[in-house]
């Protein structure tokens, strides 16, 4: 299985825009009528967009970098009509054909398929030798993380006045808000490059009827800023959570590259969640001590990756990226199924929630953590709960998922693998008669 590429979403082609205005001008231009051709040939997407003079711009984009060229005089990089193209990719994929690029356009992409395979390491392990002067500039990464960096004070500083108003009006007031008043903060957080503090902020109006959980999502964003500003005080893996907090994007090579645990994991279960047009799957390992969180992405209802087979024992080198709590991981090289997962005592409700809350003194954005727990009874109900002798959570679930776990318990304690994100607990998979039995993924928003 390769690494996962960053998912083609509106928010993470915006954050690819040099400012504001491209991103605005990007978005009125991010309209079919617009363009003359469209087409998304492997690997890559052309098309030409109609300006102010007779013949239009010729735009194309190498998505393995993603790399851009374009036929217009801007000087900015990427140009409006770029960033238009990729997202006309992401919202309106079916107006896409599949014709080759002209000659100027494939002349360009040929030469970065020549440099990358120059570049790549030999079979045998050994170092590529750089072709030309295509080596990465250090001068150059250091110019372009300090002017996304730049971008994401100015956003964070912006945020951080937006909750303080917020917070000063009081939070009896935060419902009758306009939901613009949420949109538009999350756009300038995109415009940023901080898409992960602008999908925070989105979820404002989800808690706007529990003040409980209102403030504590708002404390969450609060930290965000707070940790920004002082970001030179942590250390290297906390300043990783809190990048992959803001969205930064994965580095994959560097993970890759580091080196990870090669072992028997077992496919413990997976999950979807869907926001917007982007939908992400969740596919947990396990092996000893060790748990691993793989995610596959898809934009505006494109199918998955072939996925790990839930339930099953796989031999797989797995690579952690950075952080606290390193849980976010990328398999390096193929896989090869041994047998089924085999079975293995599951924690107490306790237990769990002493696992979880420890992973998020760690990393106090985690999302979610996963674990096998149990034997618990089932109790149906609205909702529906899970109970062993040290407490009660609530389940949550598809229907056929709870019904299902029920009818298999039969009345008796089962054993689940399960996501818990700080309130619900969702089953994944159910352990009986040493069997690892995983549920269908279900989609949830």
């Amino acid at each position: 299985m390769t690494p996962t590429p960053t998912p083609l979403t509106s928010d993470t082609v915006l954050a690819l825009a040099p400012d504001a205005a491209s991103a605005h001008a990007a978005r009125k231009l991010s309209t079919p009528g617009k363009w003359q051709n469209l087409n998304a040939p492997p690997g890559s997407l052309w098309g030409e967009c109609q300006g102010s003079g007779s013949t239009p711009y010729l735009t194309g984009v190498d998505l393995s970098g993603p790399a851009f060229k374009c036929s217009c005089p801007s000087r900015k990089f990427p140009c409006k009509h770029a960033l238009a193209l990729l997202l006309l990719r992401a919202s309106h994929a079916e107006t896409f054909g599949q014709a080759a690029p002209p000659g100027t356009l494939q002349t360009w992409l040929d030469g970065r398929a020549a440099r990358a395979t120059a570049e790549r390491p030999a079979a045998d392990g050994n170092p590529a030798t750089p072709a030309g002067n295509a080596a990465p500039d250090p001068a150059a990464q250091a110019r372009r993380r300090a002017a996304r960096e730049k971008k994401v004070n100015l956003g964070l500083n912006a945020l951080h006045t937006f909750l303080n108003d917020l917070i000063r009006d009081g939070l009896a007031h935060a419902p009758t808000r306009p939901y613009s008043d949420w949109d538009t903060q999350a756009a300038r957080l995109v415009d940023a490059q901080a898409p992960g503090a602008a999908r925070l902020v989105r979820q404002i109006p989800d808690h706007l009827h529990d003040p409980a959980a209102l403030l504590a999502h708002l404390a969450r964003l609060y930290l965000l800023t707070e940790a920004w500003a002082h970001r030179d005080t942590l250390s290297g893996t906390e300043q990783a959570d809190l990048r992959a907090a803001l969205g930064f994007p994965l580095d994959s090579a560097s993970v890759l590259s580091g080196g990870g645990i090669r072992a028997h994991w077992q496919v413990m279960g997976q999950s979807v969640t869907e926001e917007d047009t982007m939908s992400t799957r969740r596919t947990w390992l396990v092996s000893g001590d060790h748990t691993a969180l793989l995610l596959d992405f898809s934009a505006a209802g494109r199918p998955f990756p072939p996925a790990l087979p839930p339930g099953a024992e796989v031999q797989a080198e797995v690579c952690f990226a950075p952080g606290t709590f390193p849980q976010r991981a990328l398999l390096n090289g193929e896989t090869a199924a041994t047998g089924p997962a085999r079975p293995a005592d599951g924690l107490t409700l306790d237990a769990l929630l002493d696992r979880h809350g420890a992973a998020l003194a760690l990393n106090p954005w985690l999302e979610r953590t996963a674990h096998l727990t149990g034997p618990l009874h089932l109790l149906p109900g609205d909702p529906w709960h899970a109970q062993d002798s040290t407490g009660r959570l609530p389940l949550t679930g598809s229907g056929r998922t709870l019904h299902t776990l029920l009818a298999l318990s039969g009345g008796h304690p089962v054993t689940v693998y399960a996501e818990w994100n700080g309130e619900t607990l969702t089953p994944l998979s159910v352990q009986q008669g040493g069997t690892l039995h995983p549920f269908r993924p279900t989609v949830n928003a």
